[in-house]
């Protein structure tokens, strides 16, 4: 299935050895895969080659799911001593900014 995005961010990544490179973190049109059961895409391009699709009991799930996993990723991303900033303005990013109200573990 070709994922319908939704929602999606452009950011200046930038790796522990200096390289930098565009990310795009995509969020997906949730689809419903049976009467208990819906999945959504999700996507770091640039930084993550393919991600599976997050899967829970309703589409309003699928989404929260979606953003936890996409939080962890860039968290574990800055934690490894990468850096996230605003392409336009190359002013820092921090995650709080990108997902207020996700919690990561």
């Amino acid at each position: 299935m070709t994922p319908g995005w939704i929602a999606s961010r452009t950011l200046l990544a930038v790796k522990p050895g200096g390289e930098e490179i565009l990310i795009t973190v995509r969020l997906g049109k949730p689809y419903e895969i049976s009467s208990e059961e819906w999945a959504c895409p999700a996507a770091i391009d640039g930084l993550h080659q393919r991600l599976h699709d997050m899967h829970g009991v309703d589409a309003w799930q699928t989404i929260q799911l979606v953003q936890g996993l996409l939080a962890q990723l860039l968290g574990h991303f800055v934690e490894a001593g990468g850096k996230l900033y605003w392409p336009e303005t190359r002013e820092p990013v921090e995650l709080g900014e990108l997902f207020p109200y996700v919690q990561r573990a």
